[in-house]
C-alpha cells in the first residue's frame, strides 16, 4: 500500500476516492458546559473518524489531538481533506480509504483503534452526483463500515452521527419528539430512511458485539456547514416560497456545540441514543425574515414551479419528506441529552440563527426601495393572488424588522 507524506504533518494511505472536498466556514466557540454526575465510559485512546474530510469529521480529529488521554488519530475518507481542514487536522494520520474497502477491517486492527466515529454520513441530497451518489455512501458505504468495525476485535466503542430527520414530520407529531419515539409516518425513502436504515445496522451490530458501546446522536439542521440543508437554502434568495397556511417550527445546532457534543461521545459519555438540539424554537418566517428576506407564501402545487424562479439547483427539484419538513417542521426533546449524556449546547436556537446570519455574510434587502424593487421583479412573473401575497409580505418583514430593532434610518425615515 503506498504511503506518501502531504502538508500539515499527515500521513496518507492511498485508496479509492472520488468527489470534491467543501470549503470550510468558520463558527464561534464559547465554553463547554457538560454536567459532571453524569455517569462516563472507559476513555478513548486510538480513534478513527470515518468522514475524516468533511466539515464536523476534520474538526473533531483537530479536537481529539489536543486531549492528553488520546495517543493516536486515524482520519479515514476517500477524498484528501481540504488545505483548511488540513490545518484544523494537525499531525492526524490521514488514510485515504473508500469506506467499502476490505482493507478498512484490517486497518483498524492493526492500529488497535477502541473507538470509531462515522462521520461520513450525508444529511442532505445536494451532495454531488445527487440522491444515487447520496444513497450509495450512505447506505452502502456505512453498511461495510459497521461490518468492519464488529469483526475488528479491538474496537469498543462506536459513535455515529445521524439526524433528527428520523422522526420524518406530519400533521399528528408530538409537540416534541423523544429518543424512544418513532415516527408518526415512516420515511418512505430519502435521507431520513437512509439514516434509520443506517442506524438499524448499527444496532444489529451491538448485538453482535455487545461489548461495543455505541452512542447515536441525532442532530438537527446546522447552518453554516459546507453541506448545504434545506433551511439554508431557504435563507439564501431574497423571497423564499413558503408553503402557505403553514409555519413549521425549526429547530437548530451550533456548529460548535455540535463538535463539543460529538467529543463528549468519542471520549467516554454515557453510551445510548441522544437527540442534541438547542434550546428553543424558531418558525420558518421568522427565520427567513431576520435574514432580512421576504417569505412567499404559495399553494403547494405551485411551490416547484415558483421554487424554479427563486431558489438554488438544490430546492428546485425538493422531495416528499423535504416538503413534508416545509410544512409540518420538527422539534425534539433533549432531557436525556442533559440528564444522561451529561451535555448542554452553548447556544440557543435564535443564538444559532444569528451567528450563522453574521459568519456567511447573508445579504439582507434592507431597503424599502429594494425589498419593494425585488418584489415588484418577481410579482410580475407570479399569478396576481400570489403577486398579493408577496405585497403583503413585503410589509410584514418590514414591520417584524423593525419591532426587531434590526432597521437601519434609511428604511425607517423611507416609511
Amino acid at each position: 500500500m503506498p504511503v506518501t507524506l502531504t502538508g500539515g504533518g499527515h500521513r496518507c494511505i492511498h485508496g479509492r476516492g472520488h468527489g470534491p472536498v467543501p470549503a470550510e466556514r468558520g463558527a464561534a466557540a464559547r465554553l463547554v458546559r457538560v454536567n459532571p454526575q453524569a455517569p462516563t465510559s472507559p476513555p478513548a485512546r486510538r480513534v478513527a473518524v470515518v468522514g475524516g474530510s468533511r466539515y464536523l469529521g476534520a474538526h473533531l480529529v483537530g479536537m481529539l489531538l489536543r486531549n492528553e488521554s488520546v495517543e493516536r488519530v486515524l482520519a479515514i475518507d476517500s477524498v484528501k481533506p481540504s488545505a483548511q481542514h488540513r490545518r484544523r487536522m494537525r499531525d492526524a494520520e490521514f488514510v485515504r480509504l473508500d469506506p467499502q474497502s476490505p482493507r478498512l477491517q484490517g486497518i483498524l486492527r492493526d492500529a488497535e483503534i477502541d473507538t470509531v466515529v462515522h462521520a461520513g454520513l450525508f444529511h442532505t441530497d445536494f451532495a454531488p452526483g445527487g440522491r444515487a451518489a447520496v444513497k450509495e455512501s450512505n447506505i452502502m458505504g456505512s453498511m461495510h463500515v459497521i461490518a468492519a468495525c464488529g469483526r475488528a476485535a479491538t474496537v469498543r466503542r462506536f459513535v455515529l452521527i445521524s439526524s433528527t430527520t428520523v422522526y420524518g414530520s406530519s400533521g399528528a407529531d408530538p409537540a416534541m419528539f423523544t429518543e424512544d419515539m418513532a415516527a408518526r409516518r415512516q420515511p418512505s425513502g430519502g435521507i431520513p430512511l437512509d439514516h434509520l436504515s443506517v442506524e438499524g445496522y448499527v444496532r444489529g451490530m451491538s448485538r453482535k458485539r455487545p461489548d461495543i458501546d455505541v452512542t447515536i446522536l441525532r442532530i438537527p439542521a446546522i447552518l453554516g456547514l459546507p453541506e448545504p440543508t434545506v433551511l439554508g437554502e431557504l435563507l439564501l434568495p431574497s423571497v423564499a416560497p413558503v408553503l402557505a397556511g403553514f409555519d413549521p417550527r425549526v429547530q437548530l445546532l451550533h456548529p460548535q456545540d455540535a463538535l463539543d457534543a460529538l467529543v463528549r461521545a468519542t471520549l467516554g459519555a454515557t453510551p445510548g441514543t441522544f437527540n442534541i438540539a438547542a434550546d428553543g424554537v424558531l418558525t420558518l418566517t421568522q427565520a427567513i425574515r431576520r435574514a432580512g428576506h421576504i417569505p412567499l407564501p404559495v399553494p403547494p402545487q405551485t411551490f416547484r414551479l415558483v421554487a424554479r424562479l427563486v431558489l438554488s439547483q438544490g430546492l428546485r427539484d425538493v422531495g416528499a419528506s423535504q416538503l413534508r419538513y416545509m410544512r409540518y417542521g420538527r422539534v425534539v426533546d433533549t432531557t436525556r441529552m442533559r440528564t444522561e449524556f451529561g451535555f448542554e449546547p452553548s447556544y440557543t436556537t435564535d443564538e444559532a440563527m444569528h451567528a450563522y446570519l453574521v459568519d456567511s455574510g447573508t445579504e439582507p434587502l434592507i431597503t424599502r426601495a429594494s425589498l419593494e424593487s425585488k418584489a415588484g421583479r418577481i410579482a410580475t412573473l407570479l399569478p396576481a393572488p400570489v403577486a398579493d401575497r408577496l405585497h403583503a409580505s413585503v410589509r410584514t418583514t418590514i414591520n417584524e424588522l423593525k419591532a426587531m430593532g434590526a432597521l437601519p434610518e434609511l428604511l425607517e425615515e423611507a416609511q
